[in-house]
């Protein structure tokens, strides 16, 4: 077990834990801060997905710099536990939810929440980022116009045949790249 901290908002210097083992790997805190940093004002009020959530530190870190609700989807029973301690331990019980559930093996995505203004999606680095998105796309129903935050490790220009994204900017930070997108709309005018 380790520990990483929240780098900005109410809760800054919060520690939180992160589990050994799950797969579970957080975004360094000079990534996570250039994110949230990036995301500012959007956030205040906000209902957050954090998709692969592991720790949980990016809801977290969403909600201590404002979003009203945040969503944790992560499949490990292990992580689960250590998100649910997280909350408890920055005092976000009211506004937190932990679902167990399984990206890979879902046919729909729980359309029983809220819908989310900003959705996180930080998979293992050992996924294919291209099926991840188009599994994602799937879900658009739920996800609707959402703005993606997605961490991956493709180069960016790679990014750029996600012809079902509307990209609106790509950052490179070491080895990861932060996409900041939207799922495309259809021509039809759905989603």
């Amino acid at each position: 077990m380790g520990y990483i901290h929240i780098v900005g908002g109410a809760k800054k210097g919060k520690k939180i834990v992160v589990p050994k083992g799950c797969d579970v790997r957080p975004i360094q805190g000079f990534v996570r801060k250039a994110m949230f940093e990036i995301l500012g004002a959007d956030l205040e009020g906000s209902v957050v997905y954090d998709i692969f959530a592991g720790s949980g530190s990016l809801g977290l870190e969403a909600l201590s710099r404002g979003a009203k609700k945040a969503y944790f989807f992560e499949k490990d029973f292990r992580a689960c536990q250590y998100i649910r301690r997280n909350i408890t331990l920055c005092g976000y019980e009211t506004q937190a939810q932990v679902v167990r559930w399984d990206f890979w093996q879902a046919k729909k995505f729980p359309a029983f929440f809220e819908k989310p203004n900003i959705v996180f999606l930080d998979p293992p680095s050992t996924c294919d980022i291209f099926r991840v998105l188009e599994k994602l796309y799937n879900f658009r129903v739920v996800i609707d116009n959402a703005f993606l935050v997605v961490r991956c490790f493709e180069r960016p220009e790679k990014l750029e045949k996600l012809t079902f994204l509307d990209i609106e900017d790509v950052r490179r930070y070491g080895r990861s790249v932060l996409l900041f997108s939207r799922l495309r709309v259809e021509e039809n005018g759905g989603t």
